[in-house]
């Protein structure tokens, strides 16, 4: 049995903070892993904005119901169920990303908590610093092969480990300097590259 790990923010769905950005005016929510490559950097500096501003849990909620898929994500993920089984791992938080969960079909989702009272984010749990790759090693200590793609720097991590790891959606500068990770920029290719990579899949 293989399993096919996503990233979910910019390969599946748009950027939660971008849509943050959007609703507040506040272009400091635009940064992302592919801006700050360390995510606990990232988070810190998210918080001290929101801190700053007075932003809420329900703020970014919001943002997160306001998304849809990327366009084609929908149907890509159901051909790929087709052959494989569906992971998301993400960088988000649970406490976020229901709306877009629904909208995939409630995928197995492991990603991180927010620590939250009265509607204000306090700090947040994160797994494991490399909590992707750590998903991965355990679905493969488990016998299973596992394929990954991603779009940014926190993405490698799953790329060292899986049988074979893509890029989708990646910025240039990104997939650059990476030149051995094969990148695509549309779902169907990248559903046939996990076919020609699958030991199952005739």
């Amino acid at each position: 049995m293989e399993i096919v790990c996503f990233d979910m923010e910019g390969t599946l769905t748009p950027e939660i903070w971008e849509q943050v950005a959007h609703n507040t005016g506040i272009e400091d929510f635009n940064k992302t892993t592919r801006d700050i490559p360390s995510y606990s950097e990232l988070m810190d500096y998210r918080l001290k904005v929101m801190s700053k501003n007075g932003l809420k849990l329900s703020d970014i909620h919001k943002a997160s119901s306001q998304l849809d898929l990327l366009p084609g994500a929908e149907d890509f993920l159901l051909a790929v169920r087709e052959n494989f089984q569906v992971v998301i791992l993400s960088d988000t938080f649970h406490e976020i990303a229901k709306p877009l969960m629904k909208k995939m079909g409630f995928p197995l989702l492991l990603c991180h908590n927010f620590e939250v009272k009265d509607d204000k984010v306090i700090s947040y749990k994160l797994r494991h610093e490399q909590a992707k790759k750590q998903a991965i090693q355990g679905f493969q200590s488990m016998g299973y092969r596992c394929l990954a793609a991603g779009d940014s720097y926190n993405d490698i991590q799953m790329f060292d480990v899986a049988e074979k790891g893509f890029f989708i959606n990646a910025p240039e500068k990104i997939s650059s300097q990476y030149p051995e990770i094969q990148s695509f920029d549309n779902y169907l290719d990248l559903e046939n590259a996990f076919k020609e990579n699958s030991l199952f899949v005739k």
